[in-house]
């Protein structure tokens, strides 16, 4: 009988033990970026890139682009950053917040000034949502700032 309680006592020790949360386990930093990163995924010979890189350099969406986001062009085939599932076609572009993570869908095709700029805001409003930052205020406090000095 004494046998069946020590393994019982230990078989209860261990799940206890196994189930309770260590100091071992790692938590991923985040590091708040300062911009987006808008990861434009293109190709050589692409009408619809080529459009799309149009309406990025319209007044409304190159000012945006300036000032909040961090444009990288990737080709089509290159590495992507892990998590990233490869296009089905291009272009593609995706939002990516702290430790490369997805703020928001992919914007896939070519788009109008309009539709570009929703996506931009749709981009600096998850941003805001999920680090409590908003990049558009933080820019115009430093406008400010820099302003009355």
């Amino acid at each position: 009988m004494s046998i069946l309680k020590n393994l019982t006592l230990m078989l209860m020790l261990f799940f206890v033990a196994s189930c309770t949360s260590s100091d071992e386990k790692k938590t991923k930093e985040v590091v708040i970026p300062k911009k987006i990163t808008f990861l434009f995924i293109t190709q050589p010979h692409c009408p619809a890139c080529d459009h799309l890189e149009e309406s990025m350099n319209l007044p409304r969406p190159k000012q945006l682009l300036e000032n909040y986001f961090d444009v990288k062009k990737v080709y089509y085939g290159e590495k992507l950053p892990d998590g990233i599932m490869p296009p089905r076609g291009t272009p593609t572009v995706h939002f990516l917040g702290a430790n490369d993570e997805t703020l928001l869908e992919a914007m896939v095709g070519q788009k109008e000034e309009d539709e570009l700029m929703e996506y931009l805001q749709d981009a600096l409003l998850e941003f805001k949502n999920t680090y409590h930052v908003d990049l558009q205020q933080k820019n115009n406090e430093q406008t400010t700032h820099t302003t009355t000095l």
